[in-house]
């Protein structure tokens, strides 16, 4: 593990080398989301009725074009029947949309809300417990350290309820809902329509944890590039003094060289892992174009059955690639707890020592008695 210059391993090395997945550390955070049990309530049903509203949207479509493709048929004794029965389908899909997303707001509100709440209680229990431990702790940690737990991992901490518990939550509805509907409706082309799912999960999931680590090594990059700045500029007068000019931007240089080394790192794992994604889906949504198309023509399904496909694959696309931000919120809830965690359950000899008799003052007065000054100056003393 690669220590920073204080002698203390940096952040980016910790996370790669802690457990990705502590089950005891979730089961400790989401304890504590449970202590909203109202909140959470609320959160949860609102995104089991958003994403069941959303799997409905596609049979609609589906049902739109086979109504619009009857009317391009010019079949004059039911043409009135499909319009009314294309306007029903316009109709649920704006009804539907609009539930979903009334019932959306409400599961992003109450879900960051639980965020907010979980934070503000650690940070008070944080802020508590530092107070509260004796000197031999503070002597041996680092100032820098408590500040960085009490804050930056407490934030990875804060996002966890909403970015992990509920968005896998709306997951496992839309992509186990997705699925079962697909499968029921032709099992053949649903395979083919489903194949981008298992590995799309599979190269976001490990992209993020990548992306993670970059993104660590990168913020440290740029707190040394700042030290060195505000060193720089404090002492500007003395590397003036020195003619240290050359020297210092020379060091400059090499500190922003190393800063956009890791930010072209970022830039490429990003660009690699979005271009394989896409490939990937529109690979199955060809496959399924093909697959299905030769189905319509022999007669097996309609046009807009094999809309409906096409439409659930657009649904999927997004929730599929957000895998790997909800794998990334669970493994930096994990390391975060870990260490926010280490300080809430640090011993104290305040602790330890609670069987001790107290301390009992019983009468408060301070009294000076017969006290004297007297300040004499010598003579022959010389001042200068």
């Amino acid at each position: 593990m690669k220590p920073t210059p204080s002698g203390q391993p940096s952040r980016a090395e910790e996370y790669r080398s802690a457990r990705k997945l502590d089950i005891e550390i979730l089961a400790r955070i989401i304890a504590g989301v449970l202590h909203y049990p109202s909140r959470v309530a609320i959160a949860v049903t609102a995104t089991l009725l958003s994403s069941s509203f959303q799997l409905f949207i596609p049979r609609y479509i589906g049902q739109a074009v086979d109504h619009a493709q009857g009317l391009l048929g010019e079949q004059a004794t039911t043409s009135g029947e499909i319009e009314n029965a294309l306007l029903f389908a316009g109709l649920m899909i704006i009804g539907l949309s609009i539930l979903r997303g009334l019932f959306a707001v409400v599961q992003n509100y109450f879900g960051e809300s639980v965020d907010h709440c979980l934070a503000a209680e650690l940070r008070k229990r944080f802020y508590y417990r530092v107070q509260q431990l004796d000197l031999s702790f503070h002597d041996h940690a680092h100032t820098g350290d408590l500040i960085t737990r009490g804050m930056l991992d407490l934030e990875g901490i804060r996002y966890f309820p909403s970015t992990g518990l509920i968005r896998t939550l709306m997951l496992l509805v839309l992509v186990t809902g997705g699925a079962v509907i697909l499968l029921s409706t032709n099992f053949v082309l649903g395979l083919v329509a489903l194949s981008f799912v298992p590995v799309i999960a599979v190269r976001s999931a490990v992209a993020r944890l990548q992306l993670r680590y970059l993104w660590l090594k990168q913020q440290e990059k740029l707190t040394q590039l700042t030290n060195f700045m505000e060193e720089n500029l404090t002492g500007i007068r003395i590397v003036r003094a020195f003619f240290a000019r050359d020297h210092e931007i020379s060091r400059f240089q090499n500190h922003s060289a190393s800063v956009l080394d890791v930010s072209f790192q970022r830039l490429m794992a990003r660009v690699r892992n979005m271009t394989f994604m896409g490939l990937v889906f529109y690979a199955a949504m060809t496959a399924v174009l093909w697959v299905g198309g030769n189905m319509v023509l022999s007669g097996q399904i309609t046009v807009g059955r094999l809309t409906e496909f096409l439409a659930f694959m657009m649904i999927l696309q997004m929730p599929v690639r957000q895998i790997g931000m909800t794998v990334n919120s669970y493994a930096r809830a994990s390391t975060c707890g870990a260490r926010l965690f280490a300080v809430l359950d640090e011993p104290s000899i305040v602790d330890t020592n609670s069987g001790l008799p107290h301390l009992k003052v019983t009468r408060g007065a301070v009294r000076f008695e017969n006290v004297g000054f007297q300040h004499r100056c010598p003579s022959d003393s010389t001042f200068l």
